[in-house]
């Protein structure tokens, strides 16, 4: 969580091997894009955190290269794409700017909608312009603006006059890209070379148990396919291994021989260790279930908890352990997880 000049973070994070340290880089730019200047009012939420999305992935192709920030990129779009389809293409709280008035709670209108399509629009935005251009515009908008709040249409004047010599800037629907609900209303292009590697493993397991009846593993499957993988590479192969087991899971033979290869069992980064265990669950392979347990007894964040604690309900061989670990634990959770775990179990 950001702080100025100071970020907590969730012991979730420190995974041993630096893993999760974009999450770390996104806290961080939230001194400059969150706390040296600060959206105007909720609805103006995206310009926290798309800048800081925008700042975080600029960090991480600094540090890891141009190929892992297209990667996260191109993840982020999916994840918007799947928030857009949840609430509903039409709905108003898929604008970049949501109207709040009336009364409405901002925590009702939350999503990875400022997040990602504050991003999309940013990235989109630099696209026009160029990196070096837009990296100086950046700093000239921090130093403009530090110490304020900012609005969605003050953003618009400055970054306007700030390129008023650009003709290509005359392309850019404001209203649309700020005010209309859905997806954007232009595609970014990214590079999809590294999830095609998680995309490709993925299918391969997929393919050597197709009935669910277990079976040999791939015949290029090796240990070193996760070397030098990032933890959302390995969990997009995870998740994506899951969707195309969505009407046949896979046998538990299958996922005990997934972890002679790779040792998902000892991972000791959570959003590896929680898609492994959803896709575990949902083989019938009960080996993880006390390592599920321990990581429900252990951490009390929503993104976690929530979907386990449903994998594990949705199966009549696991619907008890559900009921009876979170009876065992529900004091010790947040009363807003408590609240919610209460509703998924009901």
């Amino acid at each position: 969580m950001e702080n100025p000049c100071l970020t907590f973070v969730t012991p979730t994070l420190l995974a041993g091997d630096r893993s999760l340290a974009n999450v770390v880089a996104h806290e961080i730019a939230h001194s400059w894009f969150g706390n040296l200047i600060t959206n105007v009012t909720w609805e103006h939420f995206w310009l926290n955190e798309g800048w800081t999305v925008f700042m975080e992935r600029k960090i991480l192709g600094r540090v890891y290269g141009e190929k892992t920030l297209q990667f996260h990129a191109a993840m982020g779009y999916v994840d918007l794409r799947e928030a857009v389809d949840s609430i509903g293409r039409d709905h108003g709280f898929t604008r970049l700017v949501p109207d709040l008035s009336g009364g409405l709670d901002p925590d009702d209108a939350f999503s990875k909608v400022p997040y990602e399509k504050g991003f999309y629009f940013l990235y989109y935005l630099q696209g026009l312009v160029g990196v070096e251009d837009f990296e100086a515009f950046m700093k000239d908008y921090v130093q403009r603006f530090k110490f304020e709040t900012v609005s969605s249409e003050e953003f618009k004047a400055f970054f306007t006059a700030y390129f008023t010599s650009r003709t290509e800037l005359e392309a850019v629907d404001w209203d649309v890209w700020l005010y209309s609900p859905g997806l954007p209303p232009v595609e970014n292009s990214y590079d999809h070379t590294l999830a095609d590697a998680s995309m490709n493993l993925a299918k391969s397991w997929h393919t050597c148990d197709i009935m669910g009846i277990g079976g040999e593993p791939p015949k290029a499957a090796s240990p070193s396919d996760l070397d030098g993988w990032s933890s959302l590479q390995v969990v997009l192969f995870l998740d994506k291994l899951g969707e195309f087991r969505s009407m046949t899971p896979l046998s538990p033979v299958i996922t005990r021989k997934m972890n002679e290869f790779y040792k998902l069992d000892d991972s000791n980064n959570t959003e590896i260790r929680c898609s492994w265990y959803l896709l575990c669950i949902k083989a019938g392979d009960e080996t993880v279930l006390p390592k599920v347990t321990n990581l429900l007894r252990e951490q009390g964040r929503m993104k976690f908890l929530r979907p386990l604690y449903r994998a594990l309900f949705r199966s009549e061989a696991t619907k008890q352990l559900a009921l009876e670990t979170f009876a065992d634990l529900r004091d010790t959770y947040h009363p807003i997880a408590s609240k919610m775990l209460s509703s998924d179990l009901g």
